[in-house]
């Protein structure tokens, strides 16, 4: 899916990922703000997250299914 339709299923309390990640994006119950965890478990919660900027461009986005 686009980044687009994606964003729209982050916003719902989707997790969402690009197929050849291990980690994903996700909001935050606590604060709204968008958060990244990674495949080595650290989230990223705040600080430069520039280089997401060009994934925002890709169409391959996937909701992720993990930790149910």
């Amino acid at each position: 899916m686009t980044f687009k339709e994606a964003y729209m299923k982050l916003l719902a309390g989707y997790k969402i990922k690009r197929p050849d990640w291990e980690g994903y994006w996700f909001m935050s119950h606590v604060n709204g703000k968008l958060n990244i965890k990674l495949a080595n478990g650290n989230i990223i919660t705040e600080g430069d997250l520039t280089l997401t900027v060009a994934h925002t461009l890709a169409d391959d986005w996937i909701i992720y299914e993990g930790d149910k």
